[in-house]
C-alpha cells in the first residue's frame, strides 16, 4: 500500500512538471532581459522619410497674443529626425513625441486648446495626433493629464508633450515631411 502512494505521488509530481514546463526552472536558468522582441509587422517608414521640420502656429480669436513663444515656431530642435515604430500598435505604427513649453505673456488669463494636426504633402491627414498631455512644470515633471484645452494665468508656463503616428509613411523623395501643430486661443 506505501508502494501504491509512492507512485500516485510520484506519477502526480511528474505531471505537474510536464505541464508546468519543469515547474517554470528552464525560464528561470535563462539570462535575464533575453526575452524575444514582440513580432513586428510590416515596416511602417519603409523609406526612412524623416520629419524635418515640426511648426507651431495658434490661431488668436481677439488681438491679444499671449502665446508667442509657439506662434510660428518650429518645435523640432533635434530635426530632421525619423519617426520610430512603435510596436505597441497592431499593425505596428511610425510615431513621434513632440515636446513644447507654452508662456502666458500677456496681462490678463488666456486659453490654449483644440490641437490638431496636418502634415507637408499630398497626404495632409497623414500623421494622427494621439493626444496632448499636460503638464509638465518645475515643480515636478508629469506628463499625466490629457487635455483639449488648458487655461493660463497671466506668467504661467506649462510643459506639453503631444504624440503623433502615421499607419504608413509613402516615400516623398529627399524633401522629408513638415508637421503643423495648430492650436486655438480664444
Amino acid at each position: 500500500m506505501v508502494w501504491i502512494a509512492v507512485a500516485c505521488i510520484a506519477a502526480v509530481v511528474i505531471e505537474v512538471g510536464a505541464v508546468t514546463d519543469g515547474f517554470g526552472i528552464p525560464g528561470l536558468l535563462q539570462p535575464q532581459g533575453t526575452s524575444s522582441p514582440p513580432p513586428t509587422g510590416p515596416n511602417p517608414n519603409p523609406y526612412g522619410e524623416p520629419i524635418v521640420a515640426i511648426w507651431a502656429s495658434v490661431a488668436y480669436g481677439s488681438s491679444a497674443q499671449p502665446f508667442p513663444n509657439i506662434t510660428n515656431t518650429n518645435l523640432c530642435h533635434d530635426c530632421p529626425l525619423t519617426p520610430k515604430e512603435n510596436t505597441a500598435y497592431d499593425p505596428p505604427v511610425a510615431g513621434l513625441w513632440i515636446y513644447f513649453n507654452v508662456t502666458n505673456v500677456d496681462a490678463t488669463s488666456a486659453n490654449l486648446g483644440n490641437f490638431s494636426l496636418n502634415t507637408s504633402g499630398s497626404e495632409p491627414a497623414l500623421f494622427e495626433l494621439v493626444s496632448v498631455v499636460c503638464c509638465y512644470s518645475p515643480h515636478g515633471p508629469s506628463y499625466g493629464e490629457v487635455v483639449t484645452r488648458v487655461s493660463f494665468t497671466p506668467g504661467m508656463t506649462f510643459g506639453f508633450a503631444a504624440y503623433a503616428f502615421a499607419v504608413s509613411i509613402p516615400y516623398d523623395g529627399t524633401t522629408g515631411y513638415s508637421l503643423y501643430l495648430n492650436s486655438t486661443s480664444p
